[in-house]
């Protein structure tokens, strides 16, 4: 319910009724995953060690986020969450809480403590870190434990796909955010020119998670587009798929990987050279495969 009060003159607005709760699965991916992990320690404790601390105590966890120490003489100090407030971090209290159930703790040697990899985890993985010839806003994203992403969410655009593993993230720890990540293993395929052209700026708006991967959105105008990755036979190339909306009113005419080796092939429209022609009916949404050599 909405009310006007009169106070000295001034009109104000009062607004009753319940606010939206903080998502803590959302706050933790963007405050927290880059450096806890399940089960393993990596710069900060791992989730299992996080709930044998923090278990039914959120006032200590909420407390300790807002002015960290460093007890580990040999880690890195976290930095103050502060910034996401106390309801947000009770929120993500809870998520680490509830994902965290019957995980184990597992200590990890020197040389691969900062070292991710999906084989580990068993499923894709999303990290929020600086990566090299990208914005400070780049993700990096394992398909799986053989193919991997860097998506720019600073200009909304897949910026390279590498084969081989996925990032040592120490030179980024190390610095406190100085650094960036270094790849583990080879790039395969750089996009070069952004894939929708660069006339008007994308905003980004966040993605969601479905099956572990990421669908990234972002809007161009008044054109909301998603971006999604899926895996041909590991480490042999990947599909993206797109959903556009509105569907445009005139074709498409996409850059595709001008002197990349890869070869692209489109389940809508017509290829050529590196042009691809898609019409406003099929553009709604569309899939591509890129098949590495």
């Amino acid at each position: 319910m909405i009310t006007t009060m009169r106070i000295s003159g001034l009109f104000l607005l009062s607004v009753t009724g319940a606010m939206a709760a903080p998502d803590g699965a959302l706050l933790f991916n963007q405050n927290c995953s880059a450096c806890h992990q399940p089960e393993q320690g990596l710069v900060g404790p791992s989730l299992a060690e996080i709930r044998t601390l923090y278990l039914d105590k959120p006032d200590d966890f909420v407390k300790w986020a807002v002015s960290p120490q460093k007890k580990r003489p040999t880690a890195i100090e976290m930095p103050s969450m502060g910034h996401v407030g106390e309801e947000g971090l009770r929120a993500i209290h809870r998520h680490i809480m509830e994902i965290s159930k019957g995980l184990v703790a597992k200590k990890a040697g020197d040389a691969d403590a900062y070292t991710m990899s999906p084989a580990r985890s068993a499923r894709p993985q999303v990290q929020r870190i600086f990566m090299p010839d990208a914005s400070p806003a780049a993700i990096a994203v394992a398909l799986d434990d053989k193919t991997s992403l860097c998506w720019d969410a600073g200009s909304s655009r897949l910026r390279y796909v590498w084969t081989g593993g996925f990032i040592d993230g120490f030179p980024y720890w190390r610095g406190n955010g100085a650094g960036v990540a270094r790849l583990i293993g080879k790039v395969r395929y750089v996009e070069k020119v952004p894939f929708f052209g660069d006339e008007t700026p994308p905003k980004f708006l966040g993605y969601e998670l479905r099956d572990d991967r990421p669908v990234f959105r972002y809007r161009i105008g008044r054109t909301e587009i998603t971006e999604s990755f899926g895996l041909l036979k590991a480490g042999e190339g990947f599909t993206r798929s797109f959903t556009v909306s509105p569907a445009p009113r005139s074709p498409l005419s996409l850059t595709l990987a001008p002197d990349q080796p890869v070869e692209v092939t489109s389940d809508k429209g017509a290829i050529n050279g590196s042009k691809l022609t898609i019409s406003a009916a099929d553009a709604a949404a569309f899939t591509l495969t890129y098949s590495l050599k």
